[in-house]
C-alpha cells in the first residue's frame, strides 16, 4: 500500500459545478481502481492526498499532473504505508471555504502550509497525522449532519 500527497493551484475558470463533476469521475475511477483519499480545496489551491497500489498510484498521478484543471502540480510526499486512512472514502472532499468550527483546526493548517510550507503548523499536508486528523475532523462533520 502506498499513499501521495500534492498541492496544485486550480485555473481560475474552475468552479464548483467543475468541482463536482470531477470528484464524480475521480470517484468512479477510484472504485475501479481500488484508490482511496481526499482532496481539500482552499483558497484557489487543492491538496489531495491518494492511497492505493504504488503503480496505479505513480501512474495516476502522472495524469493528474497533465490535468488542465490546475497548474502548479508539485509532489509533497510518497510513503509506503500499512492501512488505508481513507478506507470509506473513494474521494473524501472538503471545500474550506465555509465556516464551521469543526474545521477551523483544519483551515488554519492549510492555511499556514500555503503561507510557508517550511515553517507550517505541524502536524501539515506532508505528514500521515494531518491526514488522520482531517478524517476525524471530516468524520465529526459529516456525523454532525447525519450524512
Amino acid at each position: 500500500m502506498f499513499c501521495l500527497v500534492y498541492t496544485s493551484v486550480a485555473n481560475t475558470d474552475f468552479g464548483l459545478q467543475e468541482t463536482q463533476r470531477m470528484l464524480e469521475k475521480a470517484q468512479e475511477f477510484n472504485r475501479q481502481n481500488d484508490i482511496t483519499g481526499c482532496l481539500l480545496f482552499f483558497k484557489g489551491r487543492f491538496i489531495q492526498y491518494l492511497e492505493g497500489e504504488e503503480t496505479m498510484i505513480n501512474e495516476l498521478f502522472e495524469r493528474i499532473k497533465t490535468d488542465s484543471r490546475h497548474k502548479e502540480v508539485a509532489f509533497l510526499s510518497g510513503n509506503k504505508i500499512h492501512n488505508r486512512e481513507f478506507h470509506d472514502w473513494q474521494m473524501a472532499f472538503e471545500h474550506l471555504k465555509a465556516e464551521n468550527s469543526n474545521l477551523q483546526y483544519l483551515k488554519l493548517l492549510v492555511s499556514t502550509f500555503f503561507e510557508n510550507p517550511e515553517n507550517s503548523l505541524s502536524p501539515n499536508p506532508t505528514s500521515v497525522e494531518f491526514w488522520k486528523a482531517t478524517k476525524l475532523l471530516l468524520a465529526t462533520k459529516y456525523a454532525d449532519k447525519n450524512v
